[in-house]
């Protein structure tokens, strides 16, 4: 993927930003006290009651460039909290922030370059004081910046930049009072190419608290307070040592380095505060003992948990806590660079968690998972998530009488920022969720996942959710700030969402999407500007509306194209009766190509572009705020930070991939409006270097064994193969080579490490995927590593096109199953 962000504010959004007071040189507005963001309009106490106070780039004073608002998925910009931030670029260039309240203690959200090997760049910022230059803040790349397909990479070649913003913190040494000017400023020694500067969040941080009386102290059983030795089994021996005493354990000031699980029971564990004590380390995390034998009589509070996750590996237990704790409370930690920050697993009754931050997480912020019940997250910060922000998932049991509520969730950079997955009798309260970026909503209500299905009656009371929603990458059509999602099935348990406020959504505010929903009931609801509709009715069903009104709609009221869905309009609604059937323009730009297509590239070489013009069909300027391309996909452009009316300009792309697999993608042309993204969309077939037509191709089977799967035949790695299911001959194997291509020869393989068998098969060919024809009749095939490495070659009839090929075998002399470890067509 490649991106462009355009190089100034455009003129017509710099007057914008300069009548609401968030010029380049303007004073951040004021925050209220105690409050992470402040909303200007919305729910009154929403949102958690942090011990800091955060101010926006965008609204400091500067001398770089304020990039965005964009909400055009793969730009730093939308990312970014309120989707504007500040660029920083040569030395000289600052962003100065003045305080509304005390602090000695910054944490900065920032974004500098990646690396080009992707294994991360290290840069130094400074900070001045009231014009004197004092210290320098440590940043790095190396926790951000990922790519490709998911679950992600860190090979910038893989394309599809995400994930590009990571948090650093210092203290000051003393307490710098109200009115105070903290200037970021780049130095000759500072070495990033450019800096990103997000949101800073001033803390005035109480001194380190005193060890408890009668406490165990980490120190006691050789835990090392500098981290240069391991302090795990230290720790775990102190922990052991504390479980079932009724003394507290005492992790004191300092840095220790935990490189695996810490098992904790019966056990409280307590820190001199998340800025002074903290667990850190490659594997680094505090775990309760897994169900159906849970931890229980847990208690841990008052450190940090920091680990070194750089990538996304869903197999891997790399979470900041987790397993399983009954009756048990967490409170106050810090969890950063963990894979999860809390990931529980049931089933067990009674977790409590409070207070928690959590940053730069790959995948969810909280998960309770499988019958949890009887728990809750209250007055927790979550942001920059790689997945949902606060989850529950009924996998298997569902999850029962738990609550989220007065928590902030921002920027999940996939997902939504509150998912509920089935269960019952569920609330989510006061919550304050911002920023969503893809795939996800605000809050979503839903049967997915495989989730016991929705029951009981589910609250959804008093949120406010700004500037959520998403434009979903496959289907292309918006996703709602508060989206119902039928995935598995129809919905029916009872769900009630009232006294919510929902702002400035980037498509439709409310989402009814996938099997038929019902028993939803809106009370008292405010609308308050959308992309597109308020209601989206993508399925059918009915729910009863009372008292919700909408206002700066971006279209009609609601959108309807015969869903079956009934909307009850019971009293006191505004704003949002008007029925329409279709997605209203991004605006008055027009490409010359929705669709793009790539004939077979192969890899690690880039094809010749194709061009798209941009025109503004419009009486008055338009801007444009980014250019962008979703997978291995590059772009340049002649467009600049505005089109004039009637004017045109071009974007020229080409298809680069690196690996099988990577397919599709989509040009963006963004001009930062919430719904201003018009699209094309690209595709484009790899071929692999030796020539192979059916590499990376889509593969079916007739049956197929779970550790076997039919895409192992052909993903050119003959260490993974095809096994259809034992004693169930004749099983078939079909590859689509997606067009209809010359072949003139098919090459079957075996792992060229198994011994010999025979096979006997019959190959078969259709251009529609449905009627198969022989080509090849049935017949033994030797496969033999002394005479022929394991690998059958056939020659097919000469001068024909097939898009589809088939193998359907009868026979194998080594296994009770057909086997296929390479299907390959020249």
């Amino acid at each position: 993927m490649t991106w462009n962000m355009r190089k100034a504010v455009p003129a017509a959004l710099l007057t914008a930003l300069l009548a609401a007071g968030t010029a380049q040189t303007g004073v951040q507005p004021a925050l209220a006290q105690g409050k992470g963001q402040t909303s200007q309009e919305g729910v009154q106490g929403a949102g958690a009651n942090v011990p800091f106070m955060e101010y926006q780039a965008e609204g400091a004073a500067t001398n770089g460039t304020v990039i965005g608002p964009d909400r055009a998925y793969g730009t730093i910009a939308a990312e970014s909290v309120g989707r504007s931030a500040v660029r920083l670029e040569g030395s000289g260039q600052f962003v100065e922030f003045t305080l509304e309240k005390a602090a000695n203690a910054l944490n900065l959200r920032y974004s500098i370059p990646d690396s080009a090997d992707g294994h991360g760049l290290d840069a130094t910022l400074g900070v001045h004081i009231n014009g004197k230059p004092t210290t320098s803040l440590t940043l790095t790349s190396r926790y951000s910046w990922f790519y490709g397909q998911f679950p992600w990479t860190n090979n910038p070649a893989d394309g599809g930049r995400r994930h590009m913003y990571d948090d650093s913190r210092i203290m000051f040494g003393s307490t710098l009072p109200a009115g105070t000017k903290v200037r970021l400023q780049v130095g000759e020694a500072d070495n990033a190419p450019w800096y990103v500067i997000d949101v800073a969040d001033f803390e005035n941080v109480a001194g380190p608290s005193a060890a408890p009386e009668n406490s165990l102290s980490v120190l006691d059983y050789g835990a090392d307070p500098t981290g240069k030795r391991d302090s795990s089994d230290a720790i775990q021996a102190a922990i052991d040592a504390a479980s079932g005493t009724g003394r507290t354990l005492w992790i004191p000031e300092g840095t220790f380095t935990v490189t695996r699980h810490l098992i904790v029971d019966n056990v409280t564990v307590k820190g001199a505060g998340p800025w002074y004590s903290m667990l850190h380390g490659d594997g680094v995390g505090v775990y309760g003992k897994y169900a159906p034998t849970p931890s229980a009589n847990v208690h841990l509070s008052d450190f940090a948990i920091f680990g070194e996750v750089k990538n996304r590996d869903d197999n891997a237990a790399l979470n900041a806590i987790g397993g399983a704790l009954a009756d048990s409370t967490v409170d106050n930690i810090w969890m950063q660079h963990t894979k999860v920050g809390v990931w529980v697993t049931g089933p067990f009754t009674n977790l409590q968690m409070s207070r928690l931050r959590i940053l730069d997480q790959t995948a969810d912020g909280v998960n309770f998972h499988q019958g949890v019940t009887n728990s809750s997250v209250t007055d927790s910060y979550i942001r920059n998530t790689g997945d949902d922000g606060l989850a529950m998932w009924s996998q298997n049991h569902a999850d029962v009488n738990n609550t989220f509520s007065r928590n902030t969730v921002k920027v999940p950079v996939l997902a939504n920022n509150i998912a509920i997955y089935g269960g019952s009798d569920i609330k989510v309260t006061k919550n304050l969720v911002t920023d969503t970026l893809t795939q996800g909503g605000g809050i979503q209500i839903a049967n997915r996942f495989g989730a016991v299905p929705l029951a009981g009656t589910t609250t959804v009371e008093g949120n406010e959710l700004l500037r959520t929603g998403s434009l979903d990458l496959f289907s292309h059509i918006g996703n709602g700030a508060l989206w119902f999602w039928a995935g598995d099935g129809a919905m029916s348990g009872t769900v009630n969402v009232r006294n919510n406020t929902i702002t400035d959504s980037s498509y439709e505010a409310i989402h009814f999407y996938g099997n038929p929903i019902t028993g939803v009931t809106f009370d008292n609801n405010t609308i308050n500007k959308t992309g597109t509709f308020a209601f989206q009715l993508n399925t059918s069903g009915a729910a009863i509306v009372r008292g919700t009104t909408a206002t700066g709609l971006g279209a009609t009221g609601i959108y309807d194209c015969n869903s079956g869905f009934t909307l009850t309009d019971e009293k006191k609604n505004a704003g949002w009766s008007e029925t329409s059937c279709g997605y209203p323009a991004p605006g008055p730009l027009k490409l010359s190509a929705v669709n793009l297509e790539f004939s077979r590239q192969v890899l690690g070489t880039t094809s010749e572009p194709q061009i798209v013009t941009i025109t503004n069909d419009g009486t008055t300027a338009q801007p444009i705020a980014s250019i962008t391309a979703t997978g291995t996909f590059n772009i340049t452009d002649t467009c600049g930070t505005e089109l004039a009316a009637g004017d045109s300009c071009t974007a020229s792309v080409s298809f680069a991939p690196t690996k099988g697999g990577e397919k599709s993608g989509a040009l963006t042309i963004s001009d930062g409006s919430p719904a201003g993204r018009y699209q094309s969309y690209l595709k484009g077939l790899p071929q692999g270097t030796d020539g192979n037509l059916a590499a990376y191709r889509p593969a079916t089977a007739t049956s197929e064994n779970s550790c076997c799967t039919a895409g192992g035949a052909t993903d050119s790695n003959p260490d993974t193969y095809w096994e259809s299911a034992s004693n169930a001959f004749p099983q078939s194997l079909s590859v689509d080579l997606e067009e209809a291509v010359q072949v003139s020869r098919a090459v079957l393989k075996t792992n060229s490490a198994w011994g010999g068998r025979t096979q006997t098969f019959e190959l078969l060919a259709s251009n529609d995927g449905v009627t198969y024809t022989t080509i090849i009749p049935s017949a033994d095939y030797v496969f033999e590593p002394a005479l022929n490495n394991n690998a059958v070659s056939i020659d097919l009839p000469a001068n024909t096109q097939y898009r589809f090929l088939q193998v359907t075998v009868t026979g194998n002399t080594g296994w009770p199953a057909a086997q296929i470890a390479e299907f390959e067509a020249y």
